[in-house]
């Protein structure tokens, strides 16, 4: 038998692929490859279901193209790598067979028209109808992931070999056409046993097949599926010497489940390098002249300087030469800076116009004593301010000079 040999060789093709099958499992077998990093599980092994529908042909006298029937499938299965995988399929619905009618027919029936020598043609094959179910366990080979160094692809190509039980039941039209019409040749039912009619039949099934299958989500994939059953010759209810074969092509939804996570592995410190060290003399160590220590520039601290001369009533003569020769200090150590000799007179006594002349006095004495020890005019501000300003709550201390700089 043809498909015996064709699912011989699609079996031998599969056992050639375990070295590549071995090669991909060590990517994401134990280790984590970067493709699964990228894709945040290992994308093998896996579980999934199944469920498929479109619709199956037989192979028989007429065209094959005008015995589509409806077809169903579901089925389970594990991908134990990226090459290889299995699954169990169960599969049927409705066949359908037929003669080709373009004969003579019988002249006896009534529900034709009589020609003159007694036979007439009909111009259209006469179809028959029976159930079926197919169950296989099916081997599954990703063609794609063989030549590929990746293992998810948008896109999987299975190549699919399968062998299980045919079962096929009520063919009553065959029964019904075979009894009342003329077909020709001597054709009986074929599901009978020494010309005992039966009702059903369990066969055999070899299955090869193709599924192209698109993966749009993580856990989703569809795709379509053309599969070529090989069935027991007795399948269509007819004997021709030969297997009989069927053909079905389903649109197919699968649901993948029991992808690992990926584990990220441990990073392991790398030791660091023992060098061995050779003994040698030492180097001769040059003498490195010490570096020149600048001396710290001292820190000039400016310091303000405040200083108040008291006065009798109508007074104005300088009496206080300590005072003074603390502001002639002071200017010489900061001769950038200036300071204000301001007068004072007190209200409690003479009136406003004297004692603006009081207060003038004062200051202009004080600043002459300063001009005298060595201050000169230009670091110097005076000021009159009479009785309008009271530095002092008490009015006798009013009758001031005060000298101040910053």
């Amino acid at each position: 038998m043809r498909i015996l040999h064709s699912f011989i060789a699609v079996a031998a093709l599969m056992l050639s692929s375990v070295n590549a099958m071995a090669q991909t499992e060590e990517c994401c077998g134990s280790g984590v490859c970067a493709e699964a990093q990228e894709l945040g599980y290992k994308p093998y092994p896996y579980g999934f279901v199944q469920v498929q529908g479109g619709m199956g042909t037989t192979f028989t006298d007429v065209s094959c193209w005008k015995l589509f029937e409806p077809t169903v499938s579901v089925a389970a299965g594990y991908m134990f790598s990226p090459i290889m995988g299995a699954r169990v399929h169960v599969n049927g619905w409705k066949a359908k067979g037929a003669f080709d009618m373009m004969g003579q027919y019988y002249a006896g029936m009534t529900a034709f028209n009589q020609a003159e020598d007694g036979w007439e043609l009909l111009g259209s094959p006469m179809k028959y109808k029976y159930n079926y179910l197919n169950a296989n366990v099916d081997f599954m080979m990703n063609v794609i992931n063989i030549f590929s160094e990746k293992v998810h692809h948008p896109l999987d190509l299975y190549l699919i070999a399968g062998v299980g039980l045919n079962y096929a039941w009520h063919n009553k039209d065959f029964e019904r056409i075979i009894q009342n019409y003329y077909v020709g040749g001597d054709i009986s039912n074929a599901w009978g046993r020494h010309q005992t009619p039966r009702h059903k039949l369990l066969s055999h099934n070899l299955r090869l097949g193709l599924l192209a299958d698109i993966n749009i989500a993580k856990n989703w994939s569809t795709g379509i599926e053309v599969d070529f059953n090989s069935l027991d010759d007795r399948f269509n209810s007819r004997y021709k010497d030969a297997d009989d074969w069927m053909m079905t092509a389903q649109v197919s939804v699968t649901y993948k489940f029991g992808f690992k996570p990926v584990t990220k592995p441990v990073p392991v410190p790398t030791p660091a390098p023992v060098v061995m060290k050779e003994t040698a003399k030492p180097a001769p160590v040059e003498e490195v002249a010490p570096a020149p220590v600048e001396t710290p520039k001292p820190v000039v601290i400016e310091e303000p300087i405040k200083e108040t001369i008291f006065y009798a009533i109508r007074e104005s003569d300088v009496d206080t030469q300590s005072i003074i020769n603390r502001v002639v200090a002071w200017c010489k150590k900061y001769p950038n800076k200036k300071i204000t000799v301001d007068g004072y007179a007190d209200k409690g006594t003479g009136n406003p116009k004297l004692n603006v002349g009081y207060a003038q006095k004062r200051a202009e004495k004080v600043a002459a004593a300063l001009q005298e020890k060595g201050v000169p005019a230009s670091q110097m501000t005076i000021k009159s301010y009479g009785d309008t300003v009271q530095p002092f709550p008490e009015n006798d201390k009013n009758r001031c000079v005060i000298i101040e700089g910053k």
